[in-house]
């Protein structure tokens, strides 16, 4: 081996360690940089040449320079980032309803209390008009704490639709980056050359837009990634990125994946991530609230309109409805008074239940009464239309028709029940604080309280599926609030503990260590000042050898 042979030899040993010291550099300037994988370099003896019958190396090449990587890491981070990403989408909008569905001074609870609280100051001092107009007031204050609520409900639902929106173009920006690194990526690798940082910004967009939409990926060859929504629809293919949309439907906020004229609807199940969690509560959580929320005004509307039209007002009538309220069916047959027997006896079917009139108690009252023993899934009531009385009948269950059959009237004719539209928007139909019926059988005796108790009493009536009150069925809603809202804390926070504990694991496999790094740094320049005092001698060896010729 001769000296142009070793100085070739101290040569590749410099520009090695000169490399090596390069990647080490990078990664020093990379320690705090957002999914930043460390790199290392990789070194290969040159093959040896023969001598004389022996072998000398010839030095050292940098073989490749390597980006640290554990696969199964990087997948449980993805996951995460799609749950994490969920629980907290929903802790935003699960306070704001906590808000709105709370019990407190100011809550629909307290108005509903309000109300019925009146009902009973009126109990004390029937014929008082401070107490009878507080009774108006405190129902229009209660519909009104009713259309607030559900219009928050609304609201919380229109800021999701925004929050949803508002990220669509984002979406599409990282989707459209990530199959630019995809061609850039196999355009690299297919030269030889090292992808390091081009990989390690498609991981990077990758699990943030797990956290966004909960994609899923898959390898389609050359290194490359397919993206996809939960539900299959795909978002990347190789090198085309395809457009992730968004348009409403009425109110509501819908999503499209396009590619050319082909557009795929995506759902809320195609989705995970933040979307999916606003998603959840928006079409889910909102819409059970709201229906929840219906069925309690339904049935404190009918009620008391059907308890109200039982008793009599000041001025001697009865049959009228405290609140305009929902659809009913009304009889064709009536009567200028409510005791006339108008009715022929016998058995009648409302719903599939039997019910039997008898002589004496077959009146509009009578009827009224033995339609509400029967628990036929109605609330049967007498009702004054400025003329006559008629027998309403309203359903328990909102949106359901009644089946009436079998009823006659004294003449012989089949009665007939005609449907009368309610209101969604129902208002106090009392104007006139004479009209407020809190007298029972003595027809509007100044002291007479009977109706009034009896309104009074449906607070605590175990009227909701016959087992909870309103103000029950009210806490009841606010507990599966309170309870959603304390899961998704409790969920949220085990995510995030989750996250730290894989990003640091993922720190200590990929990630750079400054410690590391710096005896790293050390290493490779003492072997760079090695190599140098090496090409150093070997000149000075040189230098005597031509010395010596002269």
């Amino acid at each position: 081996m001769g000296l142009i042979s070793a100085l070739n030899s101290g040569l590749t040993s410099l520009l090695s360690h000169q490399k090596m010291v390069e990647v080490t550099g990078n990664n020093i300037a990379n320690v705090n940089t957002p999914g930043y994988s460390r790199q290392s370099a990789t070194l290969s003896p040159q093959p040896a040449v023969k001598i004389q019958g022996l072998y000398f190396g010839q030095g050292v090449n940098v073989e490749s320079v390597n980006r640290e990587y554990d696969r199964f890491i990087s997948g449980r981070l993805f996951d995460q980032s799609d749950i994490l990403g969920r629980e907290s989408a929903k802790s935003g909008p699960l306070a704001e309803i906590e808000r709105v569905i709370g019990i407190g001074e100011n809550s629909l609870a307290s108005d509903i209390e309000r109300f019925f609280g009146a009902w009973h100051d009126l109990s004390q001092n029937p014929s008082g008009t401070v107490e009878r107009e507080q009774v108006i007031y405190m129902g229009e204050n209660l519909l009104d704490s009713f259309r607030s609520t559900r219009a928050e409900l609304v609201s919380v639902g229109q800021n999701i639709n925004d929050s949803l929106n508002a990220e669509v173009n984002g979406i599409n920006l990282k989707l459209r980056e990530i199959a630019a690194l995809n061609e850039s990526i196999k355009s690299k690798e297919t030269l030889g050359h090292a992808a390091n940082t081009d990989l390690d910004r498609r991981e990077l967009l990758i699990k943030e837009l797990s956290n966004t939409i909960g994609i899923q990926t898959y390898d389609i060859g050359g290194n490359q990634v397919g993206v996809q929504l939960p539900g299959g629809i795909p978002l990347v293919q190789g090198s085309t990125a395809f457009e992730f949309q968004s348009y409403y439907a009425g109110d509501t906020l819908r999503f499209q994946v396009k590619s050319g004229d082909l557009a795929l609807q995506a759902e809320r199940s195609n989705f995970g991530g933040e979307f999916r969690g606003l998603l959840d509560v928006r079409d889910g959580f909102i819409p059970e609230l709201t229906q929840d929320l219906n069925a309690l005004q339904y049935a404190l509307v009918t009620e008391v309109n059907a308890r109200h039209e039982a008793g009599y007002g000041l001025d001697g009538l009865t049959g009228r409805s405290f609140f305009s309220g929902p659809e009913s069916w009304r009889s064709d047959t009536g009567s200028n008074d409510p005791e006339a027997l108008v009715f022929s006896t016998g058995t009648l079917a409302i719903n599939g239940v039997d019910v039997t009139l008898v002589d004496g108690d077959n009146s509009l009252n009578g009827l009224r009464d033995a339609i509400n023993n029967a628990d036929a899934g109605v609330l049967a009531s007498v009702v004054y239309d400025g003329a006559t009385y008629h027998l309403s009948v309203t359903p328990e269950t909102e949106g359901m028709e009644p089946l009436i059959t079998g009823l006659v009237s004294s003449v012989g004719d089949p009665v007939v029940f005609n449907h009368e539209e309610g209101s969604d928007a129902s208002a106090v139909a009392i104007t006139s604080v004479q009209a407020v019926a809190s007298a029972g059988v003595t027809q509007g005796a100044p002291g007479d309280n009977e109706n009034a108790l009896a309104i009074h009493s449906l607070k605590d009536s175990p009227i909701m599926g016959g087992k909870e009150s309103f103000i029950d069925r009210y806490g009841r809603m606010a507990a599966t609030v309170g309870t959603e809202t304390r899961r998704n804390t409790m969920a949220h926070g085990g995510a995030e503990d989750t996250m730290n504990q894989l990003q640091n694991l993922r720190e200590a496999i990929v990630g750079v260590s400054i410690d590391e790094e710096m005896i790293n740094l050390t290493m490779f320049q003492k072997g760079f000042e090695a190599a140098a005092r090496f090409v150093s001698t070997v000149d000075e060896m040189m230098t005597t050898i031509i010395g010596i010729k002269r």
